[in-house]
């Protein structure tokens, strides 16, 4: 993807774990290095960070285990090589200073100037969330799966406001009722005699 080849290691590691798991942005930058587990390849959802201010995620359902694929295990292992703070305390995206990161700033100093260097729209926080649903959606994994990933307690959320349908969706789904419409009509023409 060329956005995550654009952006520097931490920014990188950010967006793609975004991209890669559905996480919101104020879960996202209350991560620590202990919601890691490399080993078993999870991340555990336990803070959300708003405004500099720590809680409980949104929801109950929320707080989650996040399996990870090798593509976001690879970019925080590239992260954290280079990272100055990685005591199980440290936050995962936090500033020099050990603070959480203001989403907005990041927007501001890394992604929107990719995003202009690469001629593509803006993208946000929201954008990679939708692309999460959106992926998942596409890929036939199962609507409860998808919600439980992005800690929706109901399917209904996840489908009718995060997933986007993909326009490489439609044609087989075209094709597929195309072949069983032809068969179908092909059958009762050949019964009905019609076909030489």
């Amino acid at each position: 993807m060329q956005l995550l080849e654009a952006l520097p290691t931490m920014a990188r590691a950010m967006v793609g774990l975004a991209i890669l798991t559905g996480i919101r942005r104020g879960e996202l930058f209350a991560l620590r290095w202990k919601s890691l587990n490399e080993a078993s390849g999870y991340l555990e959802i336990a803070e959300a960070v708003y405004q500099g201010h720590f809680d409980t995620p949104k929801t109950a359902t929320s707080s989650r285990l996040l399996p990870l694929s090798k593509a976001s295990l690879t970019m925080l292992a590239a992260w954290k090589r280079v990272s100055k703070r990685t005591a199980p305390e440290d936050l995962l995206f936090g500033t020099r200073t050990g603070k959480a990161q203001n989403p907005n700033n990041v927007l501001r100093r890394y992604l929107y100037p990719a995003c202009s260097r690469l001629g593509m729209p803006q993208a946000t926080w929201l954008t990679f969330r939708r692309t999460f649903a959106s992926w998942s959606h596409n890929t036939g994994a199962p609507n409860k799966v998808t919600a439980e990933l992005m800690g929706h307690a109901r399917v209904y959320t996840t489908l009718n406001v995060y997933t986007q349908l993909m326009i490489d969706a439609l044609r087989p789904a075209v094709d597929r009722i195309g072949e069983e419409l032809f068969a179908t009509c092909s059958q009762a023409e050949e019964a009905a005699g019609f076909v030489n």
